[in-house]
């Protein structure tokens, strides 16, 4: 069967299913399809994922593939919708949904960190060449700029009292999910604000480590943010792919309207960021009771590497297609 044979034959099926899902995202779910449309969802979504393995199969164009990928997408969505309300609903978020989402996105993950370390690199040249150039970065009346006498003091370490530390770690917290979701929320005007917020975020860093070779206190500073910098940074690279799929969703929404690409879009986007809270409240306990710490600079590390190695790992291995997981949103099964 040719390709224009088979889309011919198809459509029907295809836009049937498109209109279910469509009623069903704008209304609230399942709830407020029909009995006889319920009994057609299935089916149809059956029906639309064969296709789709058909057409990869037959290396039909990538605009049909394209659109039967996102179709299935978005009808999985619909069928095998998780309540993170729930325990067991989070407990699959986390063991599958998230770790799912972070490979469909990918793309846009590495993009963020490509914002984040051209904004890095861009800080440490300027201010490794000027000193004064930190002041572009962390300006003298910036809330950060307590921060980073500090930090040229040499004097972070130490033991704080268990009352303080948890102030502590509750306002990095929350200083931290704030970023995040505006760095989510900032896509929808087309991501440049995101790459933007990324990239200064990286910015800021790279000068702080720019001054640090200046008064001699490299070795204190990255023992003191690698700790808990692997986790919060990935989740600010998280947080920018959220927004900036939102944004390229907008821009280009290939062959889905721009309406149903937001749709799929930012489905994914919300569970970046919920994943982004989770693990932003872990950075946020390690900074306050370990970052500063008077452990061993070389414990730190290799802690902060430790962390770094099993988040990535969870993010690229686990939630493959297995019994106790659904199948992926971009390829699933019928």
């Amino acid at each position: 069967m040719d390709e224009r044979s088979f889309v011919d034959s198809r459509t029907e099926a295809w836009d049937r299913l498109a209109k279910l899902v469509q009623k069903a995202s704008a209304s609230g779910g399942l709830r407020t399809l029909s009995r006889e449309e319920l009994r057609e969802l299935g089916p149809l979504y059956r029906r639309v994922a064969s296709d789709l393995a058909f057409a990869r199969v037959q290396g039909f164009s990538q605009d049909v593939v394209d659109h039967l990928n996102n179709l299935t997408a978005r009808a999985h969505a619909i069928l095998y919708h998780t309540d993170t309300r729930t325990w067991p609903g989070v407990r699959n978020f986390l063991a599958c949904e998230f770790p799912a989402t972070f490979r469909r996105r990918l793309g846009f993950f590495l993009a963020s960190l490509a914002c984040l370390a051209l904004g890095g690199l861009i800080g440490y040249g300027l201010v490794r060449a000027q000193r004064t150039n930190i002041d572009v970065f962390v300006p003298r009346e910036s809330p950060f700029r307590n921060s980073l006498k500090r930090w040229e003091s040499g004097d972070t370490s130490g033991r704080i009292p268990d009352a303080e530390a948890a102030a502590m770690a509750s306002f990095l917290m929350q200083n931290n999910i704030r970023v995040t979701f505006l760095a989510f929320a900032a896509g929808i005007l087309g991501g440049v604000f995101t790459a933007l917020l990324i990239f200064y975020n990286g910015a800021m860093l790279g000068a702080f480590a720019g001054d640090m070779v200046w008064v001699h206190q490299q070795a204190n500073f990255w023992s003191g943010i690698v700790p808990h910098g692997v986790v919060e940074l990935s989740a600010t690279c998280l947080a920018g792919a959220a927004g900036l799929s939102l944004g390229w969703a907008l821009l280009v929404p290939g062959p889905l309207t721009r309406r149903d690409a937001l749709v799929v879009a930012a489905r994914d986007a919300a569970k970046l960021v919920m994943g982004c809270v989770f693990l932003l409240v872990f950075a946020g306990i390690v900074e306050a009771y370990l970052s500063h710490s008077v452990l061993p600079r070389a414990v730190k590390v290799a802690f902060g590497m430790a962390t770094g190695v099993s988040l990535y790992a969870y993010l690229f291995l686990a939630g493959r297609p297995k019994r106790s997981c659904p199948p992926e949103g971009t390829l699933p099964t019928p």
